[in-house]
């Protein structure tokens, strides 16, 4: 099994936006379980997934990490094995919430996976901004790396 070499999140402070762009070594249906299996999805992001109507078009639910945050969320796309996207914000949803895109494309047996996270109400300077927006693609870099770890796992 080939070990990628996966770089970390990256900011766009002018557009609010932070990209991560990751090699699973795992087929789409791996890492499309580990994005739509609520169980799977809170092994990787967060602590809690809860989607009573599961992860579909409309569905909203929350994530939340242990003594930390709960984000409300509502999934606006999801395209088996190709797209999924959703809006959180912290508490409840509002025009507060940013937007998560995750394309996925298969490559050679393996994923590459594409996340991109806008639309953030940043407030402040040019460098409050930028710190805010580095503090979350800090986040992105380690869930991403247990996306990827986990839908390995799977594959395995």
């Amino acid at each position: 099994m080939p070990e990628f070499e996966n770089p970390p999140a990256t900011v766009d402070v002018p557009a609010a936006r932070v990209t991560r762009i990751v090699s699973v070594d795992a087929p789409c249906s791996a890492v499309w379980r580990c994005l739509t299996e609520p169980d799977l999805l809170a092994r990787w992001l967060g602590d809690i997934a809860a989607f009573p109507e599961g992860v579909v078009e409309g569905a909203t639910g929350r994530f939340a990490w242990t003594g930390e945050v709960v984000l409300a969320a509502r999934f606006l796309a999801v395209e088996p094995e190709r797209r999924v996207a959703f809006s959180w914000a912290e508490g409840i949803l509002s025009d507060r919430a940013s937007v998560v895109e995750i394309d996925l494309q298969e490559l050679h047996g393996a994923t590459q996976v594409h996340l991109v996270e806008s639309g953030f109400p940043l407030e402040g300077d040019d460098a409050s901004k930028r710190e805010a927006l580095r503090a979350l693609a800090a986040g992105w870099t380690v869930e991403l790396d247990e996306l990827v770890e986990l839908a390995e796992g799977l594959a395995a």
